[in-house]
């Protein structure tokens, strides 16, 4: 996804506009059962990499320090050879939790109690349990499929065959076969329901929703008719001020042979009426296909298009 865009100076993006730009829900959950709140694995698997390898580190050494104290409590516990280094005894329990844990065994230091064995045992079943859950993860991170899909920054409306039309870009940044991708446009709106204020999604028909093979670029257009719910953008601009079209891009990556997904989402202040795209796609002298993403979120003002569409 591309970075967070401007927030239009005249409103605040909605809590989904938020969401799927930022790729993170800000939420204050009150008065769930903690049960829910916890969701260990959820929040591991949402965390960045940073975060969880300094919390895996944080809690590898915490685990280390724990132990440690352990073995000071029966100081007995512990023999070590003739020709071993002399450290402070503490910092000795705690390399030798590590090399217990990692299951290393250099023979340095050793059990020679009851007690000191059976921490032995509780820690080696522990660690055996935190490296499992550790490497999987780590592979369930590494394993989990993701889009490097490109949206245009802004998008635009502009005359298609007569008829004004709402329209996008987007590109495969890794330039590999994705089959069968499949575009959805939904238009958030503020409507009234049986009486009721309610925000809600009204989905709109796209010209062309489906792509056999996404590979480069793709323009994503959606025609504003007569009974398009963006209707009001060219008639009542105003009434359309807090509504806002939110993008879903999918397909099967030909690599993973998995889903996978990406998601933009653009307020009325992101749409220009008086604009195109720069063109970014061109063939070398040797037949090479080349597109240029420095141009890719420019526009180029269309005299034209400010006379008949401007507001």
């Amino acid at each position: 996804m591309p970075d967070t865009q401007d927030t239009p100076p005249d409103r605040a993006p909605s809590l989904v506009s938020m969401a799927i730009r930022d790729g993170e829900v800000r939420v204050r959950a009150l008065g769930l059962p903690r049960r829910y709140s916890l969701d260990v694995y959820h929040r591991l698997m949402a965390m960045s990499w940073t975060r969880l390898g300094l919390l895996s580190v944080g809690f590898f050494v915490a685990f280390n320090l724990g132990f440690a104290g352990l073995y000071r409590l029966n100081q007995a516990g512990l023999g070590s050879a003739p020709d071993a280094i002399r450290i402070p005894l503490f910092w000795e329990d705690f390399f030798f939790s590590i090399h217990t844990v990692a299951t290393i065994g250099y023979g340095n230091v050793y059990p020679v109690s009851l007690p000191a064995n059976i921490i032995v045992f509780v820690e080696i079943t522990l660690g055996l349990i935190y490296f499992a859950l550790a490497t999987g993860l780590a592979f369930a991170r590494f394993s989990r499929p993701t889009a490097r899909f490109l949206f245009s920054r802004t998008a635009l409306i502009r005359e298609v065959g007569g008829v004004p039309t709402f329209m996008l870009r987007a590109a495969n940044q890794r330039h590999n076969f994705v089959y069968s991708a499949q575009a959805r446009l939904s238009l958030l709106i503020d409507d009234e329901v049986g009486g009721v204020r309610m925000r809600r999604f009204v989905d709109l028909p796209l010209l062309r929703a489906s792509n056999p093979v996404f590979t480069l670029t793709w323009t994503i257009m959606h025609a504003i008719t007569e009974d398009s719910p963006m209707r009001r953008w060219l008639e009542e601009p105003s009434l359309a001020a807090d509504e806002e079209i939110i993008v879903i891009l999918s397909g099967n990556d030909e690599i993973s042979g998995q889903l996978i997904h990406g998601r933009w989402a653009y307020c009325r202040g992101d749409v220009h009426r008086s604009a195109r795209f720069a063109d970014i796609v061109s063939t070398t002298a040797d037949g090479t296909r080349t597109i240029d993403y420095r141009r890719f979120h420019a526009t180029i003002e269309d005299d034209a298009a400010i006379t008949e569409w401007g507001e």
